[in-house]
């Protein structure tokens, strides 16, 4: 462009310094930005959010916050997504705090929140078992009368079943019934897991059936947490059964799942099979990883199953497993 002298605008020096930092090539997209304040091209509060969110999401949240101070100080007033990717990245570090006083400084500043301000906070109340800090700021939303989407459900209901608050977690997925968000598979998929590590297997195989009848198709994960839940709960012909079921569809099932049935054979004295599914699972150009490995040896050293445990040692090593 500069040498057909065709000058770049704020628009072009936006998706410039925005492509380079979905590269991660920040510090080019620094230097693209301090270049064109030289070249008298003033940047708006796209491009300075731009930045921001570049840096939140490499975890650089004190380049974050100058950049977002600058930007005040340019005159240039700081909108909700401002906002947000401050939120996000400080949930990101853990900084659950911190977010909450950018959350508060919002309403401050008369910068109205969304439904996204709330799915940032909410969600990083959840991962750090703040439950109830989440279930406020819900409440929050419907006096507000901001509508909670998919996400706002799907985070608070899996810190619930986190917790083993799981009734709860159910009132939620009929609330999103009846205000027309239906669950999806990650909604399902927490409950599942829920009720699995609660001993509740019968139940998780009835509300397997009834999404599967709503239409809302299983993935790997639903059925690794079904098959986890049967091996746990003793259930070995079961989960062998699903697990078969997976194969025969030709799901592409990764390492965790060979993994969680393997060690349901094992611990069933079912070395033989679980062998076979270790053979199967390298046929099927899934490569075992060293916990796959230490659950059959282990299992069978303490099952004086020696020979076959030295075997898959050694194999192990040649894997450079060890």
């Amino acid at each position: 462009m500069l040498a057909k002298r065709i000058s770049p605008d704020i628009f072009t020096c936006t998706s410039l310094i925005y492509g380079l930092s979905i590269l991660g090539e920040l510090k080019d997209a620094i230097r693209l930005f301090h270049k064109m304040t030289l070249e008298n091209i003033i940047p708006d509060v796209y491009l300075y959010n731009t930045l921001i969110d570049a840096f939140c999401k490499e975890g650089k949240l004190k380049e974050a916050k100058n950049v977002f101070v600058a930007m005040i100080k340019k005159g240039v007033k700081p909108n909700v997504i401002s906002y947000n990717s401050l939120m996000d990245g400080y949930c990101m570090l853990k900084q659950v705090d911190k977010a909450k006083d950018i959350f508060n400084a919002m309403a401050q500043r008369k910068v109205t929140t969304d439904v996204y301000s709330y799915n940032i906070m909410i969600s990083g109340f959840c991962k750090n078992e703040m439950v109830d800090e989440a279930i406020t700021l819900f409440k929050e939303m419907h006096f507000r009368k901001i509508i909670p989407d998919t996400t706002t459900y799907n985070s608070l209901i899996d810190g619930l079943c986190k917790l083993g608050r799981i009734s709860y977690a159910l009132e939620l997925v009929d609330e999103m019934c009846d205000r027309g968000q239906p669950p999806d598979i990650f909604t399902y998929c927490s409950i599942l897991n829920a009720l699995c590590k609660n001993h509740q297997v019968d139940k998780a195989i009835a509300l397997f059936k009834e999404f599967k009848d709503k239409g809302v198709q299983p993935n790997v994960c639903t059925y690794t947490i079904l098959i986890s839940g049967l091996c746990k709960g003793g259930r070995i012909k079961d989960a062998r059964k699903v697990f078969e079921e997976l194969l025969v569809k030709g799901y592409n099932l990764n390492v965790y799942t060979y993994t969680v049935m393997i060690r349901g054979l094992c611990k069933n004295g079912l070395f033989d099979e679980a062998l076979t599914i270790l053979s199967k699972m390298k046929d099927n150009g899934c490569i075992p990883d060293v916990h796959t490995y230490e659950i059959i040896i282990l299992s069978l050293f303490e099952n004086d199953e020696n020979d076959k445990a030295e075997k898959v040692f050694c194999e192990m090593i040649a894997r450079g497993l060890l």
